[in-house]
């Protein structure tokens, strides 16, 4: 289609184009990435669309410098339409240095307009504005050169259509009657906590299996986990790349004090050992060394069968016909684990330790949380 994106190359036509964004009320943003070989995400392309549905490419591999689009992505005055935001304002943040401020998300919106939170895309467009788009190119290689009509297209699309949805959303609940709820949510995104780099020492937390592991095997794994990190961030490799998950942990709990002892590590393969073994066995040894009060809490889950499955069950059915009463999706409100951990302290859970006592959840619940609990 001619005319239907226009390309920025050079960095004299992004400085063009983020003047002229800067008189802009709102832009929506999309990137396409690469994200199979490296630690971070190599970015091919930043989509940037704006109300009269003009949509502007740039390439991200032509231009070494993106630092001058931070200016619009932080602007507190320029709404940023995104969907699924969280991954792409992350890699906007590494990529301009700016932290992205006044985002709307559409597929977190979708949710207070009757829809689901969890909608593609593709099926956002189609009940909204009745627009079907190609599914051809998510995994097209978005950093070879040069890209084809096609997928410049397939990546216009992206955000041509996002101002629209955008404001049917929020016209929809602003009709229900929830939309301070639904810009209460969306504040969330402007947390600089949200797209920081974590601290290595906090990897671990990543590895789901952990909660099952004691203090001790805990600290093990949070040293583990920290080596790996930066392990993978200097080879530029995914972290499965340098261990896996599985071998991390079966290392935490065998706690090798000797090379000899990784036989022992039933899931450590024979090439992750001959490759970093010094680095593993120093890495236990670092969590063996420390104090107990220097060790991280194992999680503590509640017993459900105390609890009561049908008291659990009763209370998430609950939350889920009040959402619904209110056209919200009820996995905004809550998520099982949310439940489970309210039930256990009941009437001494306090709100700054529970959302669901706080802001829009605690008012769409009213009086049903007295029951719950």
């Amino acid at each position: 289609m001619a005319n239907n994106y226009i390309m920025i190359e050079t960095p004299h036509d992004l400085e063009d184009l983020v003047e002229r964004l800067s008189n802009e009320p709102c832009v929506s943003v999309d990137t396409e990435f690469v994200w199979e070989r490296t630690f971070y995400a190599q970015l091919g392309l930043i989509q940037v669309g704006t109300q009269d549905g003009a949509c502007f490419l740039i390439d991200t591999v032509a231009l070494t410098d993106l630092s001058p689009l931070g200016k619009i992505l932080a602007d507190p005055r320029i709404e940023k339409i995104l969907h699924d935001a969280p991954q792409d304002l992350m890699i906007l943040r590494r990529a301009t240095g700016a932290v992205p401020q006044n985002v709307f998300d559409t597929r977190l919106a979708a949710g207070f307009s009757g829809l689901s939170s969890e909608t593609s895309l593709q099926n956002l467009l189609a009940n909204l504005l009745d627009i079907q788009l190609p599914k051809g190119h998510t995994r097209a290689n978005w950093m070879a050169r040069p890209l084809s009509g096609e997928q410049l297209d397939y990546a216009a699309d992206d955000v041509r259509y996002l101002p629209r949805a955008a404001d049917l959303i929020r016209q929809k609940a602003r009709e229900a009657g929830i939309e301070i709820w639904l810009t209460e949510e969306l504040k969330l995104l402007n947390e600089p906590s949200l797209t920081e780099e974590r601290s290595h020492m906090e990897s671990y937390r990543r590895i789901r299996a952990a909660g099952r592991l004691g203090a001790r095997s805990l600290a093990v794994l949070r040293e583990l986990a920290a080596w790996r990190e930066q392990e993978a961030k200097t080879a530029d490799l995914p972290r499965q790349h340098v261990a896996e998950d599985s071998e991390l942990l079966s290392i935490a709990c065998i706690l090798p004090g000797q090379a000899s002892d990784f036989e022992k590590c039933r899931d450590l393969s024979r090439r992750t050992e001959q490759r970093h073994s010094p680095h593993l066995l120093a890495a236990v040894q670092r969590g063996l060394a420390l104090s107990e009060s220097e060790c991280p809490a194992p999680a503590v889950s509640p017993d459900e069968r105390k609890l009561g499955k049908e008291r659990i069950a009763a209370a998430v059915e609950s939350i889920r016909k009040s959402a619904e009463a209110r056209q919200v999706d009820a996995r905004l409100v809550s998520s099982k684990n949310d439940v489970v951990q309210l039930l256990h302290e009941g009437r001494n859970a306090l709100p700054e330790n529970h959302r669901l006592l706080r802001g829009w959840r605690a008012e769409l619940l009213g009086d049903s949380l007295a029951k719950i609990l």
